[in-house]
């Protein structure tokens, strides 16, 4: 049976974290690694059932949620809202520390913008660590009015409960 061996730095791609994290991570016990040498490798299986048990915290779901209202916006309109998801970053970007972890993520929001509605598609719909990050700190204010804003919030406590 072969063991595909995956590098810290590889993990941390598909995970979205940093390389540090996926140490932590294998470090705590978390992640099982094994050693070759004076470096870690994690076998993609355990990778895979990491993946696999993760679920989003409330506020996570509430968040997908919420960026997946405006996808039928960013999709019929996506010059609009890309745009708009600019504007914010180039007026939020000058209030934060350059060194901060919330530059940095408006940074990579940047790169997304500018890789085009599919790879910000990808993002908004996804549940992978990455994604949960970075809409956590969205450029997509005011995409959303008020009261579509509200219907939404609405509709996801209607629909979950569990989460309200």
């Amino acid at each position: 049976m072969e063991t595909t061996l995956l590098k810290t730095g590889r993990v941390a791609e598909i995970l979205g974290v940093s390389r540090q994290h996926v140490v932590d991570l294998c470090d705590r016990g978390d992640l099982p690694s094994i050693r070759i040498g004076a470096h870690r490798r994690v076998r993609q299986s355990d990778l895979e059932e990491l993946l696999a048990a993760r679920t989003l915290t409330r506020e996570e779901h509430k968040l997908l949620w919420l960026h997946q209202a405006m996808l039928g916006h960013l999709l019929t309109r996506p010059d609009e809202v890309l745009q708009t998801a600019r504007d914010n970053i180039h007026r939020w970007l000058p209030q934060h520390r350059e060194d901060g972890m919330t530059a940095a993520y408006l940074r990579d929001w940047q790169r997304l913008l500018d890789s085009g509605v599919d790879a910000v598609r990808t993002i908004l719909c996804s549940t992978s660590p990455r994604a949960c990050e970075l809409r956590q700190n969205s450029p997509f204010a005011g995409v959303l009015s008020p009261a579509e804003r509200t219907a939404a919030l609405r509709a996801f406590r209607a629909t979950h409960p569990e989460a309200a």
